[in-house]
């Protein structure tokens, strides 16, 4: 294989979306990806080998973070069901989905069956009641249902049909809650969408006492000038979080020589503004609740890394990498707390250019922040749009990415080492 082929491989993107059940349950994920920086979608057809290494490195980064009984949906165009890509991927995790464009040709059902027969499970992806597609249902177990696409006496229409040939419904570009609502009425039972880090601003919703609490932290550490004595008493004077940044600051992630035994060591041997940064991802954290709320906490701390990835990887940037950090931190917040974000940033000591992008104003650091949406929502596009806007290379912008997911991950982890300590 070439250097070009090398460069294709090196420089892949992997998005995950995850898939909730009606309770709100992460019941798994949504692997996208995309092979190079170089088009506008995923270069299949041509580099088949190099595409299924792409599909397997991607499947192999997502797999290890996956909660036992989570399941992981693959896209396989029609070239790569006839080159046996699924041969990469466990058919216990792996959900095979057909695109929207493959056609029930007897090649393409011969290898469906196949690998249903092998014990993979099948989905259907974009369905919008077209015509044609019947075989394919009929040996689907999962039909991906495009809510955006249908008016609701369409979506009635198709779900009611789809009820009869007995597949479980998947509800995919679902925006808002209206929208979950509905479709979990009409029998869907899994949901994809952005609905779940949308804002939902419930007139007379008060924060727990803890959440206050941590928001108080969260303000405290988040000046330019906070005292490292008021650091070191802020985090001693929660017990969870010492316990859980302590552990943290252990593990291999810090490669650190000797053991940290006292908040005033952590300070000594890592600074106290690196400290007050892994801090404030750890009360962000904390302060998600539910499956739900974890994703958007998983999401928050990946942008943060990315971010702060990104801004190294810039000849001049208008933000400090601390402050890109907290960019991608603070994205989420208002979801995570049911108030508006303009209002929260008035609690913190947040610099005006962060407060602007954060807030929609106009601002120059806003367009960062673009670029991890675009990952996340797959919109490969813009994304290559603002690559080359802002003079970055598909190269780096990939790499950051999958360290970012792979060092969110470790906290996602410490997250429930945080919750079975609580339980303890």
């Amino acid at each position: 294989m070439g250097k070009s082929s090398e460069m294709f491989l090196d420089s892949f993107f992997v998005a995950r979306q995850p898939v909730f059940n009606t309770e709100k349950s992460v019941w798994g994920y949504e692997l996208l990806f995309r092979n190079s920086g170089g088009s506008n979608a995923a270069d299949v057809g041509n580099e088949d080998e190099a595409t299924s290494q792409v599909i397997a490195d991607g499947f192999g980064l997502i797999q290890e973070d996956i909660e036992e009984g989570q399941l992981l949906l693959v896209n396989f165009p029609r070239n790569m069901l006839l080159e046996g890509a699924a041969d990469f991927l466990p058919p216990e995790v792996c959900v095979v989905e057909i695109l929207e464009h493959v056609q029930p040709e007897p090649d393409v059902l011969e290898v469906l069956q196949e690998l249903k027969d092998r014990g993979y499970t099948l989905a259907l992806d974009d369905y919008i009641g077209q015509e044609g597609l019947e075989p394919f249902i009929e040996l689907a177990d999962i039909v991906k249902v495009d809510c955006l696409e249908l008016d609701r006496a369409k979506l009635v229409d198709v779900a009611e049909k789809l009820k009869q040939m007995g597949v479980k419904l998947l509800a995919e570009k679902v925006e808002d809650n209206e929208m979950f609502n509905l479709c979990r009425e009409l029998g869907f039972e899994l949901f994809q969408g952005f609905f779940f880090s949308r804002p939902e601003i419930i007139p007379g919703k008060k924060m727990s006492t803890n959440n206050i609490n941590r928001m108080r932290l969260l303000g405290s550490i988040s000046s330019h000038d906070f005292d490292v004595d008021d650091l070191t008493q802020a985090i001693n004077s929660d017990v969870s979080v010492s316990y859980r940044l302590l552990k943290f600051m252990n593990s291999p992630t810090f490669g650190l020589p000797n053991k940290i035994n006292s908040i005033q060591q952590a300070i000594t041997l890592i600074g106290y503004r690196k400290l007050a940064g892994w801090l404030r991802v750890i009360l962000l954290s904390d302060m998600s609740s539910g499956p739900a709320g974890n994703e958007l906490a998983f999401l928050s701390i990946k942008r943060a890394k990315f971010l702060e990835l990104v801004s190294l990887d810039l000849k001049f940037c208008p933000l400090s990498s601390e402050s890109m950090f907290m960019l991608g931190l603070f994205s989420l917040l208002d979801v995570f707390l049911g108030r508006p974000m303009l209002e929260l940033m008035s609690e913190l000591p947040v610099e005006k250019e962060l407060v602007k992008a954060l807030t929609d104003e106009t601002s120059s650091v806003a367009v960062y922040l673009d670029i991890v949406k675009c990952l996340e929502q797959a919109d490969w596009k813009a994304l290559c749009d603002l690559i080359i806007d802002l003079q970055l290379t598909p190269l780096s912008v990939a790499r950051n990415h999958l360290a970012a997911m792979q060092w969110a991950n470790e906290i996602a982890l410490m997250s429930r080492t945080h919750e079975q300590f609580e339980d303890d």
